[in-house]
């Protein structure tokens, strides 16, 4: 056993492909040269895209709060897994996923998005601050147990979604006279700041670049008087800017700027540290971009994944995104997977959303026929539009806010480029949901009956429905998800006994994987209707929903078809 204070990445023992690291690496390049990494699995016959994404119902879950199929790979660092604390790691990893694999099909659900699959830190068990982009974590599994999830999933007839995570790594640096507190953003003038490792004991890795605490994503402190940022970034309204300024760290393949601390701030968002904890690499760069596509490459070679959810996208520089996205797809593609599907996660206002949909239209190109140059980004993502809506009317207690759905529905149409690129035809792909693993549960900030209500209408609203892990045993456990409250697993776990919810207790605390659950029950039902009555999709026909001229207050009221028969009339009272 290793140390408590040791590094995963340390651990891991770097990216290049060694026989020590071969059980974890998707990466088959032996020389130290990331933007050479490659992935494959010899006679692997690689599983087709879904001919149409919005015929697929989604099941979200973090693989480490899901179930503990293997308790070897637990405890791979002292002082890190713990099921009595629920900011501890509890074990879920891929052997056990695939063992419940059957139950997610159950529900209906016909594609699971899984959570980052690659090193993190040792009590990071939702797995977002990356030390590696080609070693997979060994708490959740080797190489090998991956693949058998993929092709588990692949013969019963469903689709693999991994979170991709680009923006940011782990925590190894610190901005030079900062070293404690936050760190003001600066751009240009010799202000930028030096990186200063956080740990400065610890052992490093020797790469091509010297010692680096990261094996294939490098510093440097060697300031460019000349630098820029090249490219063309967008803002919360979808406005653009250009950088002018001169000199910056361009031969680091991280940002020097300082933190994060203002969302709407355009360069601070794109370029600062993430909460002061995450370190912020250089997209823009080319350097980096061939580095990253590189591995993504590798990630759906080895492992036959379908798509990816990509987060933090609206801190990523759009120019990363243009040249990203149709190497994965034309990549994807020789592997025979024709539609592979690319997410975002748009935590953020429909104007900023646009730029990074399809080709991606600005305020000021709606209705040319106008796009941002360059290939088409991201099919679409999740929808936190409706979500406010939805927020409004059930927790807020405004229920005539739902007159906005339709009238969002329209804007998204008329402001988006749907227009997919394989098939030529508009498609609406956008995500709709009620939970997810980063905020509050719907049913506890409002009540059980306004979720079951909330689940029927992203159900049968255009888009594909997101259904959040213990939503159907009726998980209700009060607090954010971003700290781990409403983060509970599936599987029997003491970390939620002291929060009782219910006078019997907290229904997280057990095993819940209950097909005969009322609420598993009811998702069923609900995704069984939508199947039968809207079948495969594949028509632009499917995105047109018919709403009354005149409704009743409070009621939202629509229908919509993929065939001439076969019509779906929703009703749904919000009072």
């Amino acid at each position: 056993r290793l140390l408590a204070g040791a590094s995963v990445a340390r651990f891991a023992l770097g990216a290049p492909y060694r026989e020590e690291n071969a059980a974890w690496n998707v990466n088959f390049e032996r020389r130290h040269a990331p933007s050479e990494y490659f992935g494959q699995w010899e006679g692997h016959a690689y599983h087709p895209s879904p001919p149409d994404w919005r015929a697929v119902s989604i099941y979200q879950l973090l693989t480490d709060r899901f179930v503990d199929g293997d308790p070897r790979n637990n405890e791979m660092y002292e002082n890190e897994f713990d099921v009595r604390d629920m900011a501890f790691r509890h074990g879920g990893d891929f052997v056990g996923l695939r063992q419940k694999l059957p139950y997610i099909k159950g529900l209906g659900c016909r594609a699971i998005w899984i959570s980052p699959v690659f090193q993190n830190g040792r009590e990071s068990y939702h797995q977002y601050a990356m030390h590696d982009f080609t070693l997979l974590d060994r708490r959740l599994g080797t190489l090998a147990e991956l693949r058998e999830l993929t092709d588990a999933a692949h013969a019963l007839g469903m689709y693999v979604i991994i979170d991709v995570v680009m923006n940011h790594m782990a925590n190894e640096f610190a901005f030079e006279g900062h070293e404690v507190g936050v760190t003001p953003f600066r751009m240009h003038d010799d202000e930028e700041y030096k990186l200063r490792l956080r740990d400065r004991g610890r052992k490093l890795f020797q790469t091509p670049a010297g010692d680096q605490p990261y094996e294939d994503f490098w510093y440097n402190n060697t300031w460019d008087p000349n630098g820029t940022y090249p490219g063309t970034i967008y803002g919360r309204w979808g406005e653009s800017a250009v950088d002018f300024g001169r000199g910056t760290y361009s031969g680091s393949d991280f940002h020097h700027n300082g933190d994060l601390m203002d969302y709407m701030a355009i360069w601070q968002i794109h370029f600062g540290k993430i909460y002061g904890t995450m370190d912020d690499l250089r997209l823009e760069s080319p350097r980096v971009q061939e580095k990253y596509i590189a591995m993504a490459k590798a990630l759906i070679s080895s492992v036959d994944v379908d798509g990816f959810r990509v987060d933090t996208p609206m801190q990523v520089p759009l120019d990363f995104f243009k040249v990203w996205a149709p190497a994965i797809r034309e990549h994807a593609r020789s592997l025979g997977k024709e539609r592979f599907g690319i997410f975002g996660e748009f935590f953020v206002q429909e104007p900023r959303f646009a730029t990074m949909t399809g080709r991606g239209i600005t305020p000021s190109m709606r209705g040319t026929g106008e796009f941002i140059e360059g290939p088409a980004t991201m099919k679409g993502g999740i929808d936190y539009g409706y979500y406010w809506y939805l927020f409004t009317s059930m927790v807020s207690g405004r229920a005539s806010f739902m007159d906005g759905f339709p009238l969002a529905y329209q804007e998204e149409l008329q402001h988006l480029d749907l227009i997919d690129p394989v098939s030529g035809e508009r498609e609406y792909a956008m995500w709709t949901f009620c939970n997810n693993h980063d905020n509050w549960r719907m049913q506890v900030m409002a009540s059980p009956q306004h979720m079951r209500l909330c689940q029927a209408l992203v159900t049968f609203w255009p888009g594909v429905p997101l259904h959040y892990a213990g939503d159907e045993q009726d998980f209700n456990t009060p607090g954010s998800a971003l700290d781990g409250w409403a983060r509970e697993e599936l599987s029997v776990s003491a970390a939620w006994r002291a929060a009782a919810t219910l006078p019997e207790g907290n229904p997280a605390n057990g095993d819940n994987f209950d097909m005969t659950s009322p609420s598993y029950l009811y998702i069923q039902r609900l995704n069984a209707l939508r199947a039968a009555y809207l079948k495969d999709f594949g028509s632009t026909q499917c995105d047109d929903i018919s709403v009354p001229a005149t409704g009743a207050a409070d009621v939202l009221a629509f229908s919509r078809a993929c065939e001439s028969e076969g019509r779906v009339l929703f009703v749904g009272n919000f009072h």
